[in-house]
C-alpha cells in the first residue's frame, strides 16, 4: 500500500543551508518510484497552527519504501542541512486502501 512522506518547513534561518539540502536531497530519489503531490512551489494557506513556508508531499510505493528512503545514508546526509537551520516536521502516513469507506 502506498505511503506519503509529508514535510513542513518554517522559515529557515540560513537559506544557503536549505539550498544545500535541496541539492543533496533531489538525487536521493533516483531509482525510486515516487510521485510528488506537493512541492515547494505550491501555494500555502495556513489555517491552523504556526505558519509554514514549504510543504512537500511525496508518494512512495509502500511505508517500507518511504522509511528506507528517509533513513538512507544519502538522505540523512541531506536532511542534516534542513534540520540545522529550520523548524520542520516530517511524517510518513499510509494511504487509505481503495476499499476504505468514503465520506459523503
Amino acid at each position: 500500500m502506498s505511503a506519503y512522506v509529508i514535510v513542513m518547513v518554517e522559515e529557515p534561518a540560513d537559506h544557503s543551508a536549505i539550498d544545500r539540502y535541496r541539492k543533496l536531497a533531489i538525487p536521493t530519489f533516483q531509482g525510486r518510484k515516487v510521485k510528488f503531490h506537493v512541492d515547494p512551489r505550491c501555494a500555502i494557506a495556513t489555517v491552523e497552527g504556526d505558519p509554514v513556508d514549504v510543504v512537500v508531499m511525496i508518494e512512495f510505493e509502500s511505508m517500507e519504501e518511504a522509511k528506507a528512503w528517509y533513513h538512507s545514508p544519502e538522505y540523512q546526509n541531506a536532511v542534516k542541512h534542513r534540520l540545522g537551520t529550520a523548524r520542520s516536521r516530517a511524517v510518513i502516513v499510509e494511504k487509505l486502501p481503495d476499499t476504505a469507506p468514503k465520506f459523503q
